[in-house]
């Protein structure tokens, strides 16, 4: 079989791959961070290249979202496209998966801290001829745990153990897990405590290094989930786990990856070593949860939706492949049901669901939306597969909140007014500007109650002619909203959203508003018995609350009973870092939380229905 030489621009990246391999894959050969929104299956028609000097034939995915000029200038659909000649091929900045806005923060609630771990100074006696005590049993009664046994040391460790009591002239610090030993290190080192708390989002992933005696943030770091590759959602991994050769293990082995360039930099950002983390924690939802412990998600792929475990998760980090203490803990927190993960939990935990208080609904908005609901002391919750459109991807021109996303939209009576990030020229609409421009749209009359983009003959009398310039045909016969102009590229593009984009929002916003309608009527409810609607997530936060009352996606309850909460999943990672009583509240969730599996309703399908109607 052939082999050609693949140069990808402007890297230069060179790469030699056999005939027939496809694009995308070439390109993760070659190390390169892209997005496939869809997961490689031609449906969203984001990963676009020029291919130079010659492209291979253009397929009918190619003529389905690329424009004759641009076919003839070389431009393909990478998943589509097999390489079958020597190529240059030109990536754009669409196509790379950019870090973009990650949030991070979340909820500050006090815990008291009450971890199991702790260190201890020893001036050990030496052994002598009167006192011929092994070192093992020397360093545990010296600690206070000897009990007349071994106590719990890995093999490794004891191996180490009497190089280490020698060269530190018998002084060295402990640290223990209750009564196992993690770690012996020389000298006086009991200032130095260290744990991890990881969000593993499927799209971002946050990790937070806290000083375990004092419960400060010493450091922070976050990355896209490479996982990404393989699709913007849950489904698209599962399938790719439990379809492809090697599929789990790849993408467990992404992640893998993703949490320890995190641990690198956080630890370089603190300026502590990586060996001085003891214990980490991780919350995610329950398809992330599973490919980060190498389980199958295969259960979760078809009804009931069945996965491996819901109950917390202990193991050793040299075993978890984490890049802590190799004899550090790694705790998973739980899974309540189906696909409400422990993000769920750690978010329910930071929000103090437990404890009575006000009817709450918190909502976590992203390719698979969570809903939390307390209500007279009884905690309900559900999932609901809102799909990626509302974070930007598979869009026209949605992107992520990165340099150049338009992310919040006004429209005047004669102009759109963009807020872009970075102050720079608009390369694409991330999430809360699609949330806004779909709002806009609809108050203006230009988007109509069904979702149907008028023509501008059709507009309202009130719609000016400026906007009504703005509304034009595309090449599939369909109407679209020009936002704004890229000018900064040798041809003019034009950032759009499109009859299919406002139909793509319709799925996701009615999945969402079903979700909240069902799980709030499940409780005997109506949405104006909600005290408080809690918006958790990157999404939550950067969104206008006014927006999303507009075009539907939230209740219309007084706004001010909209509460933003950050990253409240991290905030309650945290929390079972520092706390065992946190992480025994998390267990207790999972326990008492009622779970409503809204795909087993017969009215889901209705108000579903009903909730893609724009108000």
């Amino acid at each position: 079989m052939n082999t050609f030489e693949v140069v990808f621009q402007p890297d230069s990246i060179r790469i030699a791959v056999k005939e027939g391999t496809l694009l995308t894959n070439a390109m993760k050969q070659a190390g390169l961070a892209i997005q496939l929104p869809c997961g490689g299956t031609g449906k969203c028609g984001k990963c676009v290249v020029e291919i130079q000097p010659d492209a291979p034939p253009a397929g009918d995915f190619d003529r389905q979202y690329i424009t004759d000029d641009d076919l003839a200038r070389g431009k393909r659909l990478a998943c589509k496209t097999r390489v079958d000649r020597p190529m240059r091929v030109f990536l754009s900045d669409t196509i790379r998966a950019a870090e973009g806005q990650i949030l991070v923060n979340g909820l500050d609630r006090t815990v008291s801290i009450d971890t199991p771990l702790k260190k201890t100074y020893l001036d050990v006696p030496p052994p002598s001829l009167e006192d011929q005590r092994a070192d093992l049993q020397r360093v545990a009664e010296t600690l206070g745990i000897y009990n007349g046994s071994c106590p719990d040391i890995d093999i490794r460790l004891a191996r180490e153990l009497p190089d280490i009591l020698r060269n530190a002239n018998f002084r060295i610090t402990v640290t223990s897990e209750n009564s196992r030993i993690v770690a012996v290190e020389p000298g006086d080192t009991t200032s130095r405590l260290y744990g991890i708390a990881f969000d593993i989002g499927t799209t971002t992933v946050v990790g937070s290094i806290l000083d375990l005696r004092n419960g400060g943030q010493e450091a922070y770091a976050s990355r896209l989930n490479a996982q990404i590759i393989h699709g913007e959602d849950t489904i698209s991994r599962i399938k790719y786990a439990i379809e492809e050769p090697n599929g789990l293990s790849e993408l467990r082995s992404k992640i893998l990856g993703v949490i320890n360039e995190i641990i690198d930099e956080a630890v370089e950002k603190a300026g502590i070593e990586k060996h001085e983390i003891y214990e980490a924690v991780f919350v995610g939802n329950t398809t992330m949860s599973h490919l980060l412990m190498g389980m199958s998600p295969e259960g979760l792929s078809k009804i009931p939706f069945v996965p491996v475990t819901n109950t917390p998760l202990t193991t050793l980090a040299k075993d978890a492949g984490i890049g802590i203490n190799p004899l550090g803990t790694v705790h998973v927190l739980p899974n309540i049901a189906g696909f409400v993960g422990s993000d769920t939990v750690a978010v329910m935990l930071a929000c103090d669901y437990l404890d009575d208080g006000p009817t709450q609904l918190a909502v976590d908005v992203g390719t698979n939306g969570e809903l939390a609901l307390r209500h007279d002391g009884k905690l309900t919750v559900c999932s609901t597969a809102a799909g990626p459109a509302l974070e930007g991807a598979a869009l026209t021109c949605g992107m992520r909140a990165a340099p150049g996303a338009i992310e919040h939209v006004t429209l005047t009576e004669n102009d759109v007014e963009c807020d872009i990030i970075g102050n720079v020229a608009p390369a694409g609409i991330c999430g809360s500007g699609i949330i806004d421009i779909v709002a806009e749209l609809v108050r203006t009359g230009i988007v109509d109650s069904v979702g149907r983009v008028l023509p501008p003959e059709e507009c309202p009398r009130a719609v000016s002619e400026e906007l009504k310039s703005r509304i034009v045909e595309n090449e599939g016969g369909e109407y679209e909203f020009v936002l704004a102009v890229d000018e900064s590229g040798d041809v003019p593009r034009r950032i759009v959203i499109s009859q299919r984009d406002i139909r793509q929002i319709q799925l996701a916003k009615g999945a969402i508003s079903a979700g909240i309608a069902l799980l709030v009527k499940s409780a005997g409810l109506t949405l104006d018995d909600l005290d408080e609607i809690l918006l958790a997530g990157a999404f939550g936060n950067y969104i206008r609350a006014e927006s999303a009352q507009r075009m539907g996606l939230l209740p219309m309850v007084p706004v001010e009973r909209i509460r933003f909460v950050g990253n409240a999943a991290s905030a309650g990672a945290k929390m079972a870092l520092l706390s065992r009583s946190a992480r025994a509240d998390a267990d207790r969730i999972r326990h008492v939380t009622g779970h409503i599996e809204l795909a087993s309703m017969t009215e889901f399908m209705t108000e579903f229905s009903n909730s893609m109607l724009f108000p």
